[in-house]
């Protein structure tokens, strides 16, 4: 369709499908037609047809938190794009594989890293490994399952291969591992730079975009099933929030749910010499006859819990 547009595409071939930005806005594709968009299309198929911004840290800013609630439960196919600061390489990842929070890896063989600036290369899964893609922010653990936190490709899950931390410091791209090829994700340092033009491992982000990619119809369903999980969650955040009043009284009067409003009649029933005294009205006390006190009507002020009656 890119040489020849008025000829049917014979059926034994894959149609090369150009990527279609629909005017929405990015920091690595100045122009509809911008080489790196052809580059990316060139490594699958399903990198062609529609794409859907999900985060841009142009405008999102660089926050783990929006990257995060933008991927999880999104069901398509996606492309991880960064733009690191020292060199102004361009590299990535692709996952067929919907996001989700887990301390294991998981995903399949159709994904796979590339750099595309300044060089092109492309490291597909070699079969050794399965370890595909990782997404373990510190708030599922607390912090306390010594695993890394943040999202990964690759490597292990103590230290992945491609790495942006939650807390996008100390981010990697090394240049090996058992799950995809090997070949270089950065470029290499720059001369006089202190690392002698050498090969890099770390790198600070400048650009970091996550597109849904492949066409029309699995950026529909994948942004579908986002909505159908948020959906869900917005539902159990309300379940959480609304609590069975009567209930709560209930276990607020039995004293299973202890309140200092209430520690005086706690303290007064506990003591074999007071008794309740109807007379002199709610809330007071005597001394029960054959005491240590004298009788006497002591009435005990009482407090109202706001928002429960009581």
């Amino acid at each position: 369709h890119v040489l020849f547009p008025d000829r049917p595409y014979p059926p034994s071939r894959t149609p090369f499908l150009y990527p279609d930005l629909v005017g929405q806005q990015s920091a690595f594709f100045d122009v509809p037609s911008s080489p790196l968009l052809f580059s990316l299309a060139c490594m699958s198929p399903a990198l062609g047809g529609t794409w859907h911004r999900l985060y841009t840290s142009e405008s999102d800013g660089l926050s783990f938190n929006r990257l995060f609630s933008c991927l999880l439960g999104y069901g398509g196919p996606t492309v991880l794009i960064i733009r690191e600061s020292e060199g102004d390489g361009i590299f990535g990842a692709f996952t067929g594989t919907a996001w989700k929070e887990s301390k294991d890896f998981y995903g399949n063989s159709d994904c796979f890293l590339f750099q595309a600036s300044p060089t092109v290369g492309v490291y597909r899964p070699r079969g050794r490994d399965s370890n595909f893609m990782y997404c373990n922010s510190q708030s599922r653990s607390k912090g306390y399952d010594g695993l890394a936190h943040g999202i990964g490709f690759g490597g292990t899950d103590e230290l992945p291969r491609l790495f942006i931390s939650e807390t996008f410091d100390g981010c990697v791209a090394s240049s090996a591992d058992l799950t995809f090829e090997s070949g270089p994700l950065l470029p290499p340092a720059k001369e006089g730079g202190g690392g002698g033009g050498g090969s890099r491992k770390y790198f600070d982000i400048c650009d970091l975009e996550v597109w849904g990619v492949g066409g029309d119809e699995a950026v529909s369903s994948g942004l579908e099933a986002r909505r159908a999980q948020r959906s869900v969650l917005r539902a159990n955040i309300e379940k959480a929030r609304k609590v069975d009043k009567a209930q709560f009284l209930d276990d607020f009067k039995s004293g299973l749910i202890e309140s200092k409003a209430f520690k005086h009649r706690a303290e007064a029933r506990g003591r074999h010499d007071f008794e309740a005294d109807d007379k002199a009205g709610e809330g007071a006390y005597k001394v029960a006859p054959g005491g240590n006190r004298r009788s006497a009507s002591v009435t005990v002020p009482t407090r109202t819990i706001p928002g429960t009656g009581l």
